[in-house]
């Protein structure tokens, strides 16, 4: 499951980024290519799994696909 291992480093990524910043993330955008692995349907399912029961079961996801570049890309992070 390649999502799972992305989804893991995206958390690691946002408990660094509200480290950072002192404030929660209540909402993100991503961006996953079209030429990318990466199923939008199985991300959302994938995400809805692993953060089940975690901080991060109600942040608001927002995912943009597009024709090519990064399979993922972190494109906008919206603090409360």
């Amino acid at each position: 499951m390649h999502e799972i291992a992305l989804l893991k480093n995206l958390f690691r990524y946002l408990d660094r980024e509200e480290n950072l910043s002192s404030r929660r993330i209540k909402r993100i955008e991503v961006s996953l290519s079209e030429l990318g692995g990466i199923n939008e349907e199985h991300f959302r399912d994938s995400y809805k799994n692993l953060a089940a029961g975690t901080k991060w079961e109600a942040l608001q996801i927002q995912i943009e696909k597009i024709p090519y570049g990064p399979e993922l890309e972190i494109t906008r992070l919206d603090f409360e």
